[in-house]
């Protein structure tokens, strides 16, 4: 009875819930990562969980196959055309990461090089490039460097929401006083941007909804998946670059939908198989180990500070690529936060600094942009490219 995999499925899922509902109540300022990891490693640590509880839920196949379907279908959601219009932010956040990665390396002779390659991608990115990591990190025997990925990733937002709401704020106040010089005309100026992104054209899918049923949308996930499998083991490319490429262009002509796992209802439980992947490098740490993780997190995370403030602060690259420098340096953090985080941010500045609904409008849906598309590059798609080639050098 509390030994089936039923049993342990339920307390892994019941432990997630608990990380969504602290997340909730603390508006985000608690990171629900943060208290999952938080929760299995003292739980590891008092013999509460079993080494292995992921594996007896089930989940360690099921994330061996997740990982390449769930690439897949986050590439499905790249807009191409946005990217390309918003090249600066591309290049800005692009600029960020590289640089906040060279400096990384000032730790390696103290904390072992590595431990710095490893880190690298998880901390400029998501749970896909963190579940990356910890796999190779712990098939190449380095167990303390997979659990340091499990706790970079859950303090990845603490570190970044308050920079990037404070850059937002300044921004913000710039944007509204910009606003009220001329109100009618800024907002022209911003529906017309918006209307040159969307396309007029109808998506193929759009036109046949009814073929698209649950099944079809999951199938056309696995044989993405299947094929990214294939052209890892037949190519020098590891097979999650193959996944992210493959949903990316799957969406050109319309055949395919952006999001199919999500539109198939299948997106929560393959998710928590992917989080559940990064826990069990948990049940290797020991008390003895929590301090010196402490130090190599605070280390990196500094010195990939540093690198932003770098490229957006002391060089002119901010000013010169986005017009500000505020606005360059929330760009460069969004390395540490992604979606929805970012969304919820402009959120909260327009709220704070606009004093009508039109300004509040035009701050949140000017700032949405640089901070989606900031997050979307580094975080989507660069990361996972970084982890497909830090996994070849370790």
């Amino acid at each position: 009875m509390f030994s089936s995999m039923y049993f342990y499925l339920m307390v892994v899922v019941i432990v997630f819930a608990l990380g969504d509902l602290v997340a909730h109540f603390t508006k985000g300022r608690l990171s629900g990562m943060m208290i999952v990891m938080l929760i299995f490693l003292v739980g590891f640590l008092a013999g509460v969980f079993p080494a292995d509880i992921i594996d007896q839920a089930g989940l360690t196949d099921l994330a061996s196959l997740a990982i390449a379907m769930v690439l897949f279908n986050m590439g499905t959601t790249i807009n191409v055309r946005q990217l390309i219009q918003e090249w600066k932010t591309v290049l800005m956040a692009a600029i960020c990461m590289v640089t906040s990665c060279l400096l990384l390396l000032v730790a390696a002779p103290i904390i072992g090089l590595d431990t710095v390659l490893v880190g690298m991608p998880v901390i400029n990115g998501g749970a896909m490039a963190t579940s990356l990591m910890t796999a190779a990190a712990t098939e190449k025997g380095l167990t303390t460097a997979a659990a340091l990925c499990a706790v970079i990733y859950s303090v990845q937002k603490l570190v970044g929401a308050p920079i990037a709401s404070a850059m937002g704020l300044k921004y913000a106040k710039k944007l509204a006083a910009d606003f009220r010089t001329d109100p009618e005309g800024k907002l022209a100026a911003l529906k017309a941007k918006q209307s040159s992104v969307s396309s007029e054209k109808v998506p193929f899918y759009e036109k046949h909804k009814a073929l698209y049923t649950a099944n079809l949308d999951i199938a056309i996930v696995c044989i993405g998946g299947w094929l990214a499998r294939s052209l890892g083991g037949v190519t020098p490319v590891n097979y999650a670059v193959w996944a992210l490429i493959l949903g990316s262009l799957s969406g050109i002509g319309g055949f395919v939908p952006p999001k199919p796992l999500q539109r198939g209802s299948s997106y929560g439980i393959l998710m928590i198989a992917i989080y559940g992947s990064i826990i069990p490098s948990l049940a290797t740490v020991s008390l003895s180990d929590l301090g010196s993780m402490a130090f190599q997190t605070i280390l990196l995370f500094v010195l990939a500070i540093a690198g932003v403030i770098l490229v957006s602060y002391v060089l002119p690259i901010g000013k010169l690529l986005v017009g500000d420098k505020d606005l360059a340096m929330g760009i460069g953090v969004e390395q540490f936060l992604g979606f929805p985080s970012n969304v919820v941010i402009c959120q909260e500045v327009a709220e704070a600094v606009g004093e009508t609904p039109e300004e509040k409008t035009y701050i949140e849906d000017t700032l949405n942009v640089p901070y989606v598309v900031g997050g979307i590059t580094v975080v989507t798609i660069l990361s996972v490219l970084m982890a497909g080639f830090v996994i070849g050098l370790l």
